[in-house]
């Protein structure tokens, strides 16, 4: 079993982003990432925690999403709407019924794929320039392009060479689950 946990990435004043935890209603330690760059870890049921209502509240952020190591997911805010999907493996489909008890197959974007129908392949949403406003320049474009084309790592892996690649040293922050994120100690 791979590791799941779901993380924001806001870009911002300390006061702002404190701001819009509290606007969310949810509990969360905000660590340090860099310059103006917060690692936001809100609390969920132990399996997930909800992130997207909070990165609806920041002027510029990220969520991500890692699934059980499968895959990873990340949404991309500005101003409070979403402006970029990214989806590391497109061939992960979670299976479901609609309300006449069909099957439907969906990817981890919610994009219906019909039984038998075959996803396209690899990442979908790869652009590195979506991702490099979040990032503490220099970002080494070609780098961030690699590290989100994957596949050649698990998930979370990706996950920490996306983070690297964004130009942050320490990608922790990012990858903890709101009970590590305490124990931590580097909540402010």
């Amino acid at each position: 079993m791979g590791s799941s946990y779901q993380t924001v990435l806001a870009v911002g004043e300390l006061e702002d982003i404190r701001a819009a935890v509290v606007a969310s209603g949810q509990r969360a330690v905000i660590m340090p990432m860099g310059e103006r760059r917060w690692a936001v870890v809100p609390e969920g049921d132990g399996v997930y925690a909800e992130t997207e209502g909070l990165a609806t509240r920041l002027s510029l952020a990220a969520t991500f999403n890692v699934f059980d190591s499968d895959v990873l997911v990340a949404l991309l805010f500005r101003d409070g709407a979403a402006y970029h999907e990214y989806l590391s493996d497109q061939a992960q489909l979670m299976e479901a019924w609609d309300d006449d008890d069909n099957e439907i197959w969906y990817d981890m974007l919610g994009r219906p794929y019909p039984p038998g129908a075959t996803p396209p392949a690899g990442a979908f949403g790869a652009d590195p320039a979506a991702f490099v406003p979040l990032g503490l320049a220099p970002v080494d474009e070609a780098e961030l392009a690699s590290a989100l084309r994957g596949p050649e790592r698990d998930a979370s892996e990706q996950h920490h060479a996306v983070v690297h690649a964004l130009n942050f040293d320490d990608a922790r922050p990012l990858t903890m689950k709101y009970h590590e994120a305490v124990a931590s100690g580097r909540g402010v």
